[in-house]
């Protein structure tokens, strides 16, 4: 047997055992466990009209521009969690950012 087909053999033999034990560990993890993961690294705008605000568990609102299709900015405060923005603004939302504002009162503040 030539050297390149006795490597091949030998690649073959490692990985089966390593993918075995990485299917295991996906069947054996709680479901859900890698979405809550993954929500808790998504913060800002998620688009869709959504922003989520992480905290850190302060409990504090913050002040966020609104950008909406045609390039308008709207004033928004929201609070700790996922908010959905398009309800209150007419035309479909594009982005939403901080503006540096902290402690306002949560909802719809008008145009920027």
């Amino acid at each position: 047997m030539s050297s390149r087909t006795l490597r091949s053999k030998a690649i073959r033999i490692l990985c089966i055992p390593i993918a075995a034990l990485t299917v295991g560990l996906a069947a054996a993890s709680p479901a859900g466990a890698a979405s809550q993961v993954q929500l808790r690294e998504q913060c800002g705008y998620l688009g869709g009209g959504e922003y989520r605000h992480c905290d850190n568990g302060t409990g504090t609102r913050v002040d966020l521009d609104v950008r909406d299709i045609w390039g308008n900015l709207y004033r928004y405060c929201v609070g700790p969690g996922t908010t959905n923005l398009q309800p209150v603004i007419r035309w479909r939302v594009v982005g939403a950012w901080w503006n540096g504002g902290v402690g306002c009162y949560e909802g719809y503040e008008g145009p920027a």
